[in-house]
């Protein structure tokens, strides 16, 4: 097995830090599912990738912070935000899934749900207001408010009016405007040297991150995704391998993609959406779309010092695109 490509292997500069994340993040969630049950115990715990506070740690590294565990509360914060996202997104689109295990509010229901991401948002603040920057705080909120608004303004933009670009401004303002703020964070502590290539960095790797998110949601079996494929297509939503799988399907395979918005989707169906992915060509261009975010990831970190943890972001912009899930 290759473990120079893996995010243990990426993440061996901030370990230790990681690990301390780990630990605070899934004592939060334990401690807000007790509030509910009187119990963590039947309910799935926190887990994922820890992708956004493994950079906001490696970023801290990487502009030569001497304490790197000092920032470790501001990394569990930006996981708190995201598995809060996570979980309203959930209702939002009625997932009842998530990692392979049930969603909360397929567990619970969505009020309980909803109530349980805001209290992770209140943790959040809690842990972002100890750093002891204004800045840090409202910088991470516009984030946040960024997320929303790309989502509120995608609802109900017909296809045929939305174009690569907006597909692009999507994907900029749902993901990556808060990779870039969790790579560019620890500036706010540190001094401003290194924020803008930071910034630019984190950008460019979320897009990148979110186009090869929108290739694996057609093209990985659910089992592999932890979560129903195709789930894109079956809410509606506007992704640029689906728009360029739309110019490049012939009327008739059109209407029959449009066609499945809204309506459960059966292994006949998954099996033409994943031809029609290959065939049309529209994989091939999302990913050559990605590798050139990636690229310019990449092109933003030279203004960094030479470090393993610099080197370590730099070959996450590989991870991103070849991940499996």
């Amino acid at each position: 097995m290759d473990t120079t490509n893996t995010l243990e292997h990426f993440y061996r500069p901030v370990e230790d830090e990681v690990s301390r994340v780990r630990q605070a993040v899934g004592e939060l969630w334990a401690e807000a599912i007790t509030l509910v049950d009187g119990s963590a115990d039947a309910v799935p715990r926190a887990g994922g990738k820890l992708l956004r506070p493994a950079l906001c740690l490696l970023s801290a590294g990487a502009i030569g912070a001497e304490d790197v565990g000092a920032f470790v509360g501001l990394a569990t914060a930006f996981e708190l935000l995201h598995v809060a996202a996570l979980t309203h997104d959930d209702v939002v689109d009625k997932a009842n899934l998530r990692r392979g295990s049930a969603s909360l509010n397929a567990l619970w229901d969505d009020r309980t749900a909803v109530l349980s991401g805001d209290y992770l948002v209140a943790r959040s603040i809690e842990l972002l207001t100890q750093m002891g920057s204004c800045e840090v705080v409202a910088s991470t909120f516009q984030a946040v408010r960024r997320m929303t608004e790309g989502e509120l303004r995608s609802l109900h933009t017909p296809y045929d009016r939305f174009s690569q670009e907006d597909c692009l401004r999507l994907a900029e303002d749902k993901t990556a405007s808060y990779f870039a703020i969790t790579c560019a964070a620890p500036t706010y502590m540190t001094g401003e040297t290194y924020r803008d290539a930071l910034y630019e960095y984190g950008l460019a790797l979320g897009i990148a991150f979110q186009l090869a998110d929108d290739i694996l949601d057609i093209a990985q079996p659910s089992d592999a995704l932890g979560k129903p494929s195709c789930g894109d297509i079956v809410q509606g939503k506007r992704t640029v391998p689906l728009l360029f799988m739309r110019e490049a399907l012939d009327l008739t395979e059109r209407k029959r993609l449009d066609a499945l918005s809204g309506t459960p989707l059966d292994e006949a169906d998954r099996a033409w959406v994943g031809q029609a992915l290959a065939a049309s060509g529209a994989r091939e261009r999302t990913e050559s779309l990605a590798r050139d975010y990636a690229r310019a990831a990449c092109d933003a970190l030279a203004a960094l010092p030479d470090s393993p943890h610099k080197d370590s972001m730099a070959g996450l912009t590989e991870f991103v695109l070849t991940r499996g899930s």
